[in-house]
């Protein structure tokens, strides 16, 4: 593991990044239009990281998971009960001990996934979602005409799997019904190209 991404294991550190270099609105745009998350759901974050996103959610019933044991640490000490915060690797067996949620999302998940891992990862989020139950996905990109800055670092991004959207629909729709999958390229303050996806149980 390089520098670069010994730092950025670090939870403060990577707050301060993201803080630093996503646009004020993209918060507010991602959780009011994308996740549309209402009071009561039962959301599932996977990657959660120091799970910040949680600050902005209704009153839910969340479970947050991530590898990194510093992440949830964090977590814990920041949001206590509102909270549950497990260290547990994307694809443990142990997943489906989770049960079942009416939201599941992936902000920035697929993108440090091989092919193989991200296919098993869907499998099990597809017996955890409920009927009527939301999957959404966030990664960064490949598109074609996207800024040159914007190329440049999903290419060097610490997540080696930066794919096209089609790339992406290509892990998501044989487990889930997509919905809807945007490109933007306006949600940093610096170029840079995310892909979305809105999925449902099938």
């Amino acid at each position: 593991m390089g520098l670069r991404s010994r730092l950025l294991e670090i939870p403060i550190v990577y707050e301060v990044l993201q803080n630093g270099l996503t646009r004020p609105q993209t918060l507010n745009w991602l959780v009011d239009e994308v996740l549309e998350v209402s009071p009561g759901l039962r959301v599932l974050d996977v990657g959660c990281g120091p799970a910040g996103i949680l600050s902005r959610l209704p009153e839910v019933d969340y479970v947050g998971i991530d590898h990194n044991r510093k992440y949830i640490e964090k977590a814990r000490s920041v949001f206590g009960s509102r909270g549950r915060f497990e260290v547990l690797d994307v694809n443990d067996p142990s997943f489906k001990d989770l049960g079942m949620f009416d939201l599941v999302m992936l902000i920035g998940v697929l993108h440090h996934l091989t092919d193989t891992e991200s296919h098993q990862l869907m499998r099990s989020l597809s017996m955890c979602l409920s009927s009527g139950g939301r999957l959404v996905t966030f990664d960064c990109g490949l598109v074609d005409g996207q800024h040159p800055i914007a190329r440049f670092l999903s290419k060097v991004d610490r997540g080696r799997y930066s794919r096209t959207p089609k790339g992406y629909r290509s892990l998501i729709e044989p487990y889930f019904v997509i919905e809807q999958g945007i490109a933007r390229h306006d949600l940093l303050r610096v170029p840079y190209t995310h892909v979305i996806f809105r999925a449902r149980a099938r």
